[in-house]
């Protein structure tokens, strides 16, 4: 989905709105209530970003987008691990396109 100002992608565990200069990762539903319980709003700046972890999802397993920036812990524990990683959206297969989309999105605004 995408505004002027903004792009939305929701996935298992979270809905990712992707602006100008920031990352918002928001926190709804029932799946993310049970990994994350009431956690905010969580807002990575795009000029603090260091790297993108991107694993594809499977016929059985979702995928993730993990955001990693100085002072952030790059989760190495795999998918269990991802989900309950507060830098961490999971996605399924169906899915998967659109967050290969925000990847992409992301990479050029950082490559400037």
């Amino acid at each position: 989905m995408e505004t002027e100002n903004a792009q939305y992608f929701n996935g298992v565990n979270g809905q990712i709105e992707l602006s100008f200069s920031k990352i918002d990762i928001t926190r709804k539903g029932v799946k993310s209530f049970l990994c994350h319980g009431f956690d905010g709003t969580k807002t990575i700046f795009l000029r603090k970003l260091t790297a993108i972890q991107f694993k594809e999802a499977g016929n059985v397993t979702n995928g993730y987008i993990q955001f990693i920036f100085p002072g952030s812990i790059e989760d190495k524990g795999g998918l269990f691990s991802a989900a309950k990683d507060e830098n961490t959206v999971m996605f399924t297969k169906a899915q998967q396109p659109e967050f290969e989309k925000l990847k992409e999105h992301i990479i050029m605004k950082m490559d400037f």
